[in-house]
């Protein structure tokens, strides 16, 4: 991924660290984090709330974190197309919902399957106690926005079952 986002966005301006978001350290504090799509990586309950106390060590007061993950609540369920649709989908959502749960993800690159990954599908409420225990002060849950462009070339259908509720979250949390 790190590759991937080399080769897209070459700048001067960027720099590109592969840390593990559990065990890192920078010599400076930062006004924003964001993680899109990381938090789900770490399985572990415990590796989980290190990881967001780390992030959170690593904001100026104030500092905002917004991160985008799986919608951790029972009923979520993808349309059958939102792998090749979107670029990833999750293989199969537990039923009924597991905190926690590992499931597969899988990676698409147009019409086939790139690669695979494990991840853990914690629920909402862990995360809002990752959020308290680390410190943070303000704290929400944001459905995500969909674009009049994305409307036009995902479908309403499609739509209407991925964001009911949403499969995906985002959350923002204040230092």
């Amino acid at each position: 991924m790190i590759d991937n986002c080399k080769s897209l966005h070459n700048s001067e301006n960027l720099d590109f660290h592969h840390l593990s978001v559990t065990d890192f350290k920078f010599n400076e504090k930062f006004d924003v984090a964001t993680a899109v799509f990381v938090l789900q990586y770490v399985h572990q309950k415990d590796e989980l709330q290190k990881a967001i106390r780390l992030i959170f060590e690593h904001l100026e007061d104030g500092g905002l974190f917004v991160g985008l993950i799986p919608n951790g609540v029972e009923g979520v369920k993808a349309p059958e197309t939102a792998g090749k649709m979107l670029g990833a989908e999750i293989e199969k959502r537990q039923v009924p919902f597991v905190d926690g749960g590992l499931v597969t993800a899988r990676f698409y690159e147009g019409e086939k399957i790139k690669c695979t990954s494990t991840m853990a599908l914690h629920s909402n409420e862990f995360y809002e106690k990752c959020f308290r225990n680390a410190g943070f002060s303000k704290f929400e849950w944001l459905a995500p926005k969909i674009s009049d462009q994305g409307h036009s070339i995902l479908g309403e259908e499609f739509l209407k079952q991925f964001m009911n509720p949403p499969c995906d979250i985002v959350f923002r949390v204040v230092k």
